[in-house]
């Protein structure tokens, strides 16, 4: 059987999760390649070696230590990505934990720990109460309006912001503020007046809500580098895909079906364009193919939100949190040095990531004002890091990390497949029904692998629904 040739252009987590599920089910049937622009493949999980990078201090950073542009953090509801690293053998890769702690500067810690005892979603009965910056008033407010979000359909929701419905439900600024903000602008990456009502929904009932363990945060253990570029790739390599590296690609053109990189070409039956929705159009030159692709032209149009990560080398532990969630403050994540295989020693420091996503007020900061103040908050959250001195710095602001997700943006995601048989789409952008996320861009992955499988008239391939309800999640929750 002559095999067809199926070329995935991006190498990030869509490219790599569609290459997988082809060679995972059907090797004998394709030869599949990924062509990745940059020298390694991962995206947007992405790493760098801060002792080569530049550095507020005079003197730089004394050791090699590899850390993340960006932290990323899934959770217990991503089944499709953690099914990913399960079957190439990195699932001891994420360091799980069940709870979280939220911090306050004018407020005791608070510890979020759903119930282990209570089935969902009452499992999550006591956790408001547990939020210490809440009122009694604003805890109910907040019950109240999660019960309705619970009782009401997703399909209801694509058309209107998620600060619109929240006010309509009953909400108040300081609710909206203090709990909604805090939840759905991190796991966003958008402003709640911005962002569609339906993923916010995704991230409360899905994420918290539905089932037991949704809430579970999972850190990677090693930096994102290691984990997608490296250990991933290979086990991707070794399940028979072809992975090219540091070519860039120019166009695809339908006559004949090919990809066309600075220096070389590649002839194809299947390509899967994989990259992110503000390069598409550019690569796809070929009137043909544009014609294939509805709203093609929309796409390089939308928004694009930014995410900031402020790293920190202090001479002395802050706090020993694995990672914790602030409140109240324009730094939105704090996460303490992960990665055991990090060679620190005294004179690196001790190394801390905050993260704000939609950073838009940190960007219009320089980098000297962002840290000061990044750091001012720090010693409010934590006073006796007010003797902590600054070793340190990076400040690494990605402008395109996630797509806005508002309700015009929703209505236009387009699904894998398109008019032509051979082209096929992928990446977190695409209509999966999860936000910008890794989760949303395996599912996208394994969705242009069934695209494939359409026009090869084989069976589709697996998606995971998630995380199953029990009974009475199913009872209190709408479809």
């Amino acid at each position: 059987m002559n095999r067809k040739r199926v070329l995935i252009v991006g190498g990030g987590i869509a490219g790599l999760s569609a290459a997988e599920a082809l060679t995972r089910h059907h090797r004998d049937r394709f030869d599949v390649t990924i062509i990745e622009s940059k020298r390694s493949a991962g995206g947007r999980a992405g790493s760098f070696d801060a002792a080569k990078s530049r550095s507020s201090a005079s003197d730089p950073i004394p050791s090699e230590q590899i850390v993340d542009y960006c932290q990323h953090v899934a959770m217990g509801c991503c089944t499709n990505l953690i099914n990913l690293m399960d079957r190439c053998g990195l699932s001891d890769a994420w360091r799980r934990h069940q709870s979280l702690h939220f911090l306050h500067p004018d407020f005791p810690e608070s510890h979020f720990a759903p119930s282990t005892w209570l089935p969902a979603p009452l499992h999550l009965a006591t956790t408001i109460g547990s939020l210490n910056y809440l009122s009694w008033k604003e805890q109910r407010t907040v019950r109240r309006g999660l019960l309705k979000l619970m009782r009401t359909p997703t399909n209801r929701l694509h058309e209107i912001a998620a600060a619109t419905w929240l006010k309509q439900a009953g909400q108040s600024k300081g609710t909206i503020h203090k709990f909604w903000d805090v939840i759905l602008v991190s796991a966003l990456g958008e402003q709640t007046q911005r962002v569609s009502m339906a993923a916010a929904r995704k991230v409360i009932i899905d994420g918290f809500a539905a089932a037991k363990g949704a809430s579970d945060v999972l850190v990677p253990s090693a930096p994102l580098r290691q984990l997608f570029a490296q250990k991933l790739r290979d086990a991707i390599r070794k399940s028979g895909a072809k992975i090219e590296t540091s070519h860039r690609v120019a166009a695809i053109k339908s006559n004949p079906v090919s990809v066309h990189g600075l220096k070389q070409c590649w002839a194809a039956d299947h390509i899967v364009s994989a990259v992110p929705w503000h390069q598409i159009g550019k690569i796809l030159t070929d009137d043909r193919a544009r014609s294939a692709i509805e709203n093609l032209a929309a796409f390089s149009d939308i928004p694009s939100s930014p995410i900031t990560g402020v790293h920190l080398w202090f001479d002395r532990e802050i706090t020993s949190l694995p990672h914790a969630v602030l409140v109240g403050t324009l730094s939105q994540w704090l996460f303490r040095d992960p990665i055991p295989e990090n060679p620190l020693d005294d004179k690196a420091g001790h190394y801390y990531q905050i993260v704000i996503s939609a950073s838009r007020d940190a960007k219009s900061m320089s980098q000297e004002a962002l840290v000061q103040h990044v750091v001012f908050e720090l010693q409010r959250l934590f006073p006796a890091s007010s003797d902590a001195k600054l070793l340190h710095s990076q400040v690494v602001t990605d402008p395109n990390a996630v797509f806005s997700v508002r309700p015009e943006v929703e209505a236009i995601r387009p699904s894998a497949g398109t008019a032509l048989p051979w082209l096929h789409l992928a990446g977190d952008w695409i209509a999966t029904g999860w936000p910008a996320t890794m989760e949303g861009a395996v599912i996208s992955g394994i969705m242009a692998a069934n695209s494939i499988c359409q026009s090869e008239a084989l069976s589709p391939l697996p998606i995971d629904t998630g995380l199953s309800k029990g009974w009475l999640a199913r009872q209190l929750i709408a479809d």
